[in-house]
């Protein structure tokens, strides 16, 4: 299947550009992040904690919705599906 995936910093960065199109052949979410790390292995520090735990501040959405309202990290992804990864900015 045929993925968009658009990045913001830090993952932009981790990268070298903020969007891909990648063909990919698992299932969910959880198998995309380790082909995005085994492809470009700067985003695991990005993705994960030192312990392999998801980090807190990464927000991903599939087609508009956050992976929150679907099914988390084991959302199901289809053909054509648009993803994008960020790290939500406050202040004062």
């Amino acid at each position: 299947m045929k993925l968009k995936i658009k990045l913001l910093k830090p993952f932009s960065d981790a990268v070298g550009k903020g969007e891909l199109e990648l063909d990919f052949d698992g299932v969910t979410l959880k198998d995309l992040l380790k082909v995005l790390v085994n492809r470009y292995p700067r985003l695991k520090k990005e993705f994960y904690t030192k312990t392999g735990e998801l980090t807190d501040y990464m927000c991903m959405f599939v087609n508009d919705k956050p992976i929150s309202a679907l099914n988390g990290i084991n959302t199901e992804l289809e053909n054509g599906d648009e993803l994008l990864f960020f790290v939500p900015i406050s202040g004062g």
